[in-house]
């Protein structure tokens, strides 16, 4: 009994010092939350005193240092995308976080306060004075406000200012396509104040000694930035002078992209199309050249290929005065595919036909044909009467290997069209069948147009710089 009285007494003891203990935390907890709303109260008192004091009398409309030397103003660009490049209109696409520099002494305060910056909220701007900063080749620049607008300001103990916003840029770009699809263009931003001239405010570079370090860009894990159809090789900054006799010289920033043309895009559409175009135009030279409709449709219908295919190639461009690189590259196809056309009316006026269209014309090939028909007709009449199994066909598989391997040299024989060859099929020939006699003029096209074409295409490439 006397044991059980000595254990309720010690739980009871024990809950009340976990109670008394459980209310020092809460009153801790609770202080070390009014300590810190009473410091967060103290830091924004402290900020609030302190921007009224810089803001006070403050005049927003006078640059800093007004009546001394001229203020100076960094630049410097982070890239964020670039392109894309509008042929059409010759503009060109980049957005970029735009960052500015100075120095105002308005905006000083102690080093002794706990704020080592001022980080400003972008509606406080409107209440110091910031540079006029304009670009010159602008043509529909806007800023971001989605969701809020962004800009950054901040201000640091000795006056220093940093204004950054978010930009996209659209500018002019002066394009030229002498060497399109295989140019390199160069777009530029140009950037500066509009109304101070070079005595109240001069811009530079904030790395202007560098390797072109006041513009950057995360590349990330690529090592170059591809556009669609362009590949940014690299860029240049220049700080040059503008001079006016009106309101005195003004600086002006500018950075030059250079854009190289993929033209990976431009083999499979355009180079390849054309080229087949004019190879299979050269397929009229080993067609009978009495197939009169079948050499013409084949020709119209590479020119009309070939027409389709340069106004295609050409349809996103603007519209320039002078001759293209794909423009000479078509024409040589379109040169060719006409040429093989031309060809054949050589072959039909300088060739007559067994008819006699032309009788006053002489031509090797049709007194051949004529000497072996009467050869034929001689042996024919031989053979008129004969019930000789001449003519049975033979089925053995020796008839059949010999067949195959004629089959092939046929084939051959009159792909490098052989006289002597032409002579003996014309021994063979029946009363009654039409022979493919082969134009001279044939023969040589067959080699003159794919030499003559392999030799244009070498220059081609070699003139404009890709092999």
């Amino acid at each position: 009994m006397h044991v059980l009285i000595v254990l309720s007494t010690l739980f009871l003891l024990y809950n009340v010092r976990s109670e008394q203990e459980n209310v020092n935390v809460d009153n801790t907890t609770e202080l070390q939350e009014t300590t810190k709303l009473s410091e967060n109260d103290r830091a924004r008192e402290n900020l609030t005193k302190l921007l009224d004091n810089i803001i006070f009398n403050y005049d927003n409309s006078m640059r800093p240092g007004m009546t001394g030397p001229p203020l100076t103003v960094k630049v410097d660009m982070f890239l964020l995308s670039i392109g894309p490049l509008i042929e059409q209109n010759k503009e060109f696409y980049v957005e970029v976080f735009f960052r500015q520099r100075w120095a105002d002494e308005r905006l000083r305060y102690s080093n002794g306060t706990a704020f080592k910056v001022l980080p400003l909220n972008s509606v406080l701007l409107e209440s110091i004075w910031y540079p006029d900063t304009f670009f010159h080749n602008d043509r529909n620049s806007k800023g971001h406000d989605i969701i809020v607008p962004n800009r950054l300001v901040r201000i640091y103990p000795d006056g220093e200012v940093l204004y950054t916003q978010r930009l996209t840029v659209l500018t002019e770009c002066g394009l030229n396509f002498k060497k399109y699809p295989h140019d390199t263009q160069v777009c530029s931003i140009s950037m500066g104040s509009n109304t101070y001239s070079e005595s109240d405010v001069v811009f530079q570079w904030k790395y202007e000694d560098s390797d072109n370090k006041s513009v950057d860009i995360d590349l990330g894990d690529s090592k170059d930035i591809r556009l669609s159809q362009f590949t940014l090789l690299g860029w240049k900054t220049i700080r040059t002078t503008k001079p006016s006799s009106r309101i005195g010289n003004r600086t002006v920033l500018t950075v030059n992209f250079e854009l190289k043309r993929n033209i990976g895009l431009f083999i499979i559409q355009t180079y390849v199309p054309c080229s087949m175009m004019v190879v299979i135009s050269w397929i009229s030279f080993w067609i009978n050249r009495e197939a009169t409709p079948a050499r013409i449709s084949l020709a119209i219908l590479t020119i009309l290929t070939i027409t389709t295919l340069s106004l295609t190639a050409t349809s996103s461009l603007p519209q320039v005065s002078y001759v293209k690189a794909i423009d000479l590259f078509i024409f040589d196809c379109f040169c060719f595919v006409f040429a093989a056309l031309i060809e054949f009316a050589f072959v039909s006026y300088f060739t007559k036909r067994r008819g006699g269209t032309l009788p006053e014309m002489d031509d090797e090939d049709d007194n051949l044909i004529r000497c072996e028909e009467e050869l034929d007709i001689a042996r024919n009449d031989k053979y008129k009467n004969s019930t000789s199994p001449k003519f049975k066909i033979k089925t053995t598989p020796e008839y059949k290997t010999t067949l195959y391997y004629q089959c092939c040299y046929d084939v051959l024989m009159c792909f490098i069209g052989s006289f002597t060859y032409r002579q003996k099929r014309a021994r063979k020939i029946k009363i009654g069948q039409d022979f493919n006699s082969v134009s001279i003029i044939d023969q040589w096209a067959r080699v003159v147009f794919p030499v003559t074409f392999i030799i244009t295409n070498i220059i081609y490439w070699l003139t404009f710089g890709v092999l």
